[in-house]
């Protein structure tokens, strides 16, 4: 009897080995998931970072350039202002394009982790299932 009673304790401690180490192995595939869901958005807001520095250093160069032409029209209300004017609206019609494409990158990006959500709900449904047939 304690022979029977021993195999039994040696086959629940073998289970529940068992369903730690799948236990285990599930939350690391699901953290790696998650992981690499992350690194490729922050990826994505990396790439765009240089756009958005692009974008306001054409803008910033702009509002300089517009306020010297604004300053020289005043002062001396000629021709050659215009070409700070024209030079002005280039540069801020160029910081515009830059910025507006760095906030399409980002905004096209949401960092909730879609793919790990959709995963767990997976997962969610078939322990339901599970625990429903048990």
């Amino acid at each position: 009897m304690t022979n029977g009673r021993f195999e039994n304790e040696r086959s629940l401690q073998g289970t529940l080995q068992e369903i730690k180490n799948e236990l285990k192995e599930f939350i690391q595939t699901r953290f790696e998931i998650f992981k690499k869901e992350m690194q490729d958005k922050i990826s994505a807001y990396k790439s765009a970072l240089p756009m958005a520095a692009a974008g306001l250093l054409l803008v910033a160069t702009a509002w300089f350039l517009i306020t010297g032409a604004i300053v020289a029209a005043i002062a001396l209300a000629l021709g050659w202002p215009l070409a700070f004017l024209i030079t002005g609206f280039g540069y801020f019609l160029l910081g515009a394009i830059v910025g507006w494409l760095a906030y399409k990158e980002v905004t096209s990006q949401s960092m909730k982790p879609e793919r790990t959500l959709q995963v767990l709900k997976q997962d969610q449904v078939w322990m339901e299932q599970e625990a429903k047939s048990a």
